[in-house]
């Protein structure tokens, strides 16, 4: 149950951006009593919240600090729930594309890239969310003293976009300055290597939702077959890929490829984000078990989804998520 402390002496505002070493976020899951579970950080927050008079207002118009290893369980179920997602959008993403269909193949990456930003952020002990209070309420989550479980709860900073554009910035804010385990990954953490923050949203809006840039494959079926083989000519150098190091050393020069940097910066995130709770899960039994059981779930979908072994290079990619490169 949290209990409601007295805010640090340093401003909220000070840790919005707070990079958190891989240390500090082991040290933080390992004393977490996790169990997994469904409850969300809002769901967990909000009846809390509302049975203690804090209503809409009251949140709106400053800050609270709690304390609660709980919170702390509910984000580690959170970052399993978006890599799941990401996953499921990686798997659509694919369908689309080799089918030509060009323009929802890249909104449903964008999806997938975007899950995974969400993922990294709660692993980084934070979230930004709706409480159900006396009305709905846009916040967000920002750990103070993450080690010790201590957590800001507030609604300013979150921007004019807290969907589709804060989060993307508070991404690149917080792990521009992480110890990311792989260079490769430094092609999705540092700012050095994209021209904004929001790209990717920038670029799903521009094919999603203005007239007349979007579908170009039904337009012009020349289109269509010119992505077809350019989606081809991608996917036939990862489907001979084994391991993790072989998709990085891949991944990270398709980073660049104006054809296919999205697709590519969404699998280095997928990856990284299995690195991160790689590290964590040696020092959690829990999170562990948790990971075996969820990594056999997406095996027995992807499966499912290919049954013949070579039709898709995720078949072997997903197995790796998690594994570090060897």
């Amino acid at each position: 149950m949290p209990i409601v402390i007295n805010p640090p002496s340093a401003p909220l505002e000070s840790m919005l951006a707070h990079s958190w070493l891989a240390d500090d976020q082991k040290a933080a899951f390992a004393t977490s009593p996790f169990v997994p579970n469904t409850v969300s950080v809002s769901s967990y927050l909000s009846p809390w919240l509302v049975s203690n008079g804090f209503n809409a207002a009251a949140i709106r118009g400053g800050e609270l600090c709690i304390q609660d290893e709980q919170v702390t369980v509910c984000l580690m179920n959170q970052a399993l729930d978006f890599l799941q997602k990401a996953l499921c959008n990686a798997i659509a993403h694919y369908i689309l594309a080799r089918n030509g269909l060009e323009t929802w193949a890249r909104v449903t990456n964008y999806y997938a890239s975007y899950f995974s930003v969400h993922s990294l952020l709660c692993l980084q002990g934070r979230t930004i969310t709706r409480l159900q209070l006396d009305s709905a309420l846009p916040a967000q989550l920002v750990p103070i003293d993450f080690r010790s479980h201590i957590f800001g709860i507030t609604t300013r900073h979150l921007g004019k976009n807290p969907h589709h554009e804060t989060p993307w910035k508070r991404f690149y804010e917080i792990y521009d300055r992480y110890a990311v385990p792989h260079e490769a990954y430094e092609l999705v953490s540092r700012k050095a290597h994209i021209s904004d923050p929001t790209d990717e949203s920038i670029e799903r809006n521009r094919i999603n939702y203005t007239p007349f840039e979007g579908f170009r494959e039904i337009r012009d079926l020349a289109r269509h077959q010119e992505f077809s083989n350019l989606f081809a000519n991608y996917i036939s150098a990862l489907k001979e890929k084994s391991t993790l190091e072989g998709f990085l050393i891949d991944l990270r020069g398709f980073a660049s490829d104006p054809d296919h940097k999205y697709f590519a910066r969404t699998l280095l995130k997928l990856a990284l984000a299995g690195e991160i709770i790689l590290s964590i899960r040696g020092a959690s039994g829990g999170i562990e078990a948790e990971w075996v059981t969820i990594s056999q779930r997406w095996q027995s979908f992807l499966a499912t989804v290919f049954p013949n072994p070579s039709d898709c290079y995720l078949l072997r990619f997903v197995p790796l998520i998690g594994s570090g490169p060897n």
